[in-house]
């Protein structure tokens, strides 16, 4: 018993907050979780491990299951539903080559459907309005811009709605809510097409500037994540569509040199390593990026088919 203590007091610890700019921390529900305590161990010796380095798919399973079972017998546990959606989104996004892009996203369905169910047990309920959107946008990062476009009005609403509500919440060391919603919303701004037709048939538009906003507020949460210093970088690239006779290309120039100084924590950290290369060859192909595939170039004419 004493030992379980200290593992979930080590648990407690490694979900505490940095309070950064954020106002208030929010506080995760563990006691059904530690009512169960062979599943308790389990899972919290694979989270220690989880703020030091990646799980592998099986292990990120595991913890999924331990979850389900928890949520079996407390359907009311609303933490429960987003830590599952949790792990389907790291699933997901370990699948880094398109042909796994059925595999992933057959993944994200199941999380997506976990955060639905949260809500509607309790349909305010943020973190599980935060994994609803994230899981979306990953969803929507597989299956293509045109295809997810009418998703996006209810995607950027969440993720302001967490920016607006100053709560944080560290889920790894270089991955917090807020760092995470500002994150989010700097693909959001550099992925949605910039016209009038968009917002008028979608309520939604991209603005790059937005976007370069976005990302570098997110580095002052998770500075040292190498995704948010990469996507910081493609978009001052996409910005000035790569021209190199700007202060933007030559900052975008100076950050890639920080992902590959950074210890990337799991598989799509270490995808966005990989992908500095690609980024620095190519910064005139910045705009539609993904770690999951280049996005469509969306054209206003395209809207009118």
């Amino acid at each position: 018993m004493h030992s379980l203590i200290l593992i979930l007091l080590t648990f407690l610890c490694s979900l505490s907050l940095s309070l950064h700019a954020a106002d208030k921390i929010y506080q995760i529900d563990i006691a059904p979780l530690q009512a169960e305590v062979e599943l308790a161990q389990q899972y919290e010796l694979l989270q220690a491990k989880f703020q030091n380095e990646a799980l592998t798919t099986e292990e990120h399973q595991k913890r999924l299951a331990i979850v389900q079972e928890v949520l079996k017998k407390k359907p009311d546990w609303y933490d429960g539903y987003w830590l599952l959606a949790a792990e389907t989104f790291f699933i997901g996004s370990s699948y880094t080559n398109p042909k796994d892009h059925a595999l992933a996203r057959k993944h994200l369905v199941v999380g997506e459907a976990a955060a639905v169910e949260c809500l509607k047990r309790k349909p305010d309920y943020l973190l599980c309005r935060f994994f609803k959107a994230s899981v979306r946008a990953k969803i929507a990062s597989i299956d293509g811009i045109l295809a997810s476009l009418s998703y996006g009005k209810m995607v950027r609403k969440i993720w302001q709605d967490v920016v607006n509500s100053g709560v944080d919440f560290q889920f790894r060391p270089n991955v917090s809510l807020q760092g995470s919603a500002h994150y989010a919303l700097g693909l959001f701004y550099r992925l949605v097409p910039n016209f009038f037709l968009m917002n008028w048939i979608f309520g939604i538009r991209g603005d790059i500037d937005e976007s370069i906003r976005y990302h570098r507020a997110a580095l002052k949460y998770d500075g040292s994540n190498p995704c948010y210093q990469l996507m910081l970088s493609v978009a001052l690239f996409c910005k000035v569509k790569g021209n190199p006779k700007t202060a933007e290309f030559t900052e975008a120039m100076k950050l890639l040199e920080a992902p590959a100084q950074t210890k990337a924590l799991d598989v799509a950290q270490a995808a966005c390593v990989h992908d500095v290369p690609t980024i620095r060859d190519h910064p005139q192909k910045t705009c539609g990026y993904t770690q999951a595939k280049y996005q469509d170039d969306v054209k206003e004419h395209d809207l009118k088919s």
